[in-house]
């Protein structure tokens, strides 16, 4: 059999408008593949995402397209636009968005109807990646009063008792789960010592009232900055050069007592003054080294963020995240090696993902994953020689690297 050409390997898998996943007889294997096509990843890509090799993916796709679950050739689905009246699709409305749902869930024999087994079985997926305060739909300064208020309305809504008159089925233990995540959420936030510990363990979205309160913060920042510059144009406009060098080595020894109490940011906004003041080398290594420090202090939510919408191959808004990491610490050679697999992941282009592969590499000479990227760049952009030897370092940097072997071998030898 002729291996597919380099056309064949590069289209766009569809879904088409109107499919519901949830209502078809797929295989385990064909809903989980039907499920990561989101109308920009290429097949090749595809085949990566899964885990599967891209005959196997190609065949799948073949299948679903032939009962009309999806198209691969992304022209198909302009013709179909153009026979609409202009309106979006609608796959991305509602309040499950593009969410698919088990077909033997959604044809189990049970009384409940299709929206409550939507409900139940979105909840229940969900449970587990958001915090207690999104389960109880409060916000994080909400008090005690609030939370048990909340606490109380959900109670009413998953309740095992609301069910007990029907045949649940596989439900009753789904409901039952949700119900013991809403109990173990009320128990963690209406006790204040266990809400403390809890706060340190998530990543927050500031709300409305936290980004004014940020903004107050900052416009007092601002103003005490303003202050600050003021009092050095006064200095230099009356004050000897002596007694600027003086003022700017108090800032330095202040600099350097906020570092040691744990006041970085105060430390750096305190040594960038004693550098207006005097910009020699000793001051501005301690705004360097402060500097880095502030950023990494930053990284960790955004990591842990980033590498979340990683994990749901949510590329876009993982390369945002990324991105913002990368600005915040450059050199740190996780958060490239991170922005770079997503880029190449997401389907940009390698000229994108090149300095940060790079940049890993210098990093972190000994990381497998980053010689595989660079691999990957290399390939991409048709430097095969220059694949083959990263490649080629990735395993020799592990051993049982099994995507970095299967693409030297494919490249070596043609197949």
């Amino acid at each position: 059999m002729n291996a597919p050409d380099d056309r064949e390997k590069d289209l766009i898998p569809c879904l088409r408008k109107g499919i519901d996943l949830s209502r078809l007889s797929l295989t385990v294997e064909e809903g989980f593949v039907a499920s990561r096509v989101d109308g920009r990843t290429r097949m090749s890509d595809l085949a990566h995402v899964v885990g599967k090799s891209p005959a196997t993916v190609r065949r799948i796709l073949e299948r679903l397209s032939g009962v009309g679950v999806l198209v691969l050739d992304t022209r198909d689905l302009d013709e179909e636009a153009d026979d609409e009246d202009g309106s979006p699709p609608d796959d991305d409305e509602g309040p499950y968005a593009r969410f698919i749902f088990p077909p033997t869930l959604m044809q189990e024999d049970c009384e409940l109807s299709v929206e409550e087994r939507k409900r139940i079985i979105w909840f229940h997926e969900q449970m587990d990646t958001i915090s207690h305060y999104e389960l109880l739909q409060v916000r994080r300064l909400d008090d005690a009063k609030a939370i048990k208020a909340a606490y109380f309305e959900r109670s009413k809504e998953w309740h095992p008792d609301r069910f007990r008159q029907r045949h649940l089925g596989t439900f009753k233990g789904l409901v039952e789960a949700i119900f013991q995540r809403v109990q173990t959420a009320y128990q963690d936030l209406s006790d204040p010592k266990r809400r403390a510990v809890y706060d340190k363990t998530v990543v927050f979205m500031p709300d409305e009232d936290e980004i004014s309160e940020m903004l107050r913060r900052q416009r007092r920042v601002e103003r005490e900055a303003l202050r600050a510059q003021e009092a050095v144009d006064r200095r230099r406009k009356h004050n000897p050069v002596r007694k600027r060098l003086i003022q700017a080595r108090r800032f330095f020894e202040q600099a350097q007592e906020q570092q040691a109490s744990g006041d970085l940011a105060g430390a750096l906004s305190t040594i960038r003054m004693a550098i207006a003041f005097d910009p020699r080398d000793e001051f501005r290594d301690l705004e360097t080294a402060l500097t880095s420090l502030v950023g990494e202090l930053k990284l960790g939510p955004l990591m842990k963020r980033g590498l979340h919408h990683e994990s749901l191959t949510n590329w876009s808004e993982a390369i945002e995240v990324f991105s913002t990491a990368v600005e915040l610490a450059p050199e740190n050679g996780e958060a490239r090696l991170r922005l770079a697999y997503n880029l190449l992941m997401g389907g940009r282009e390698p000229h994108e993902a090149n300095p940060h592969v790079h940049k890993a590499v210098q990093l972190r000479p000994n990381e497998p994953e980053a010689h595989f990227l660079l691999g990957l760049c290399y390939e991409k952009s048709g430097m095969e020689k220059a694949a083959v030897r990263a490649y080629g370092r990735a395993v020799e940097l592990k051993s049982n690297y099994a995507e970095a072997k299967k693409r030297l071998k494919r490249l070596r030898w043609g197949f």
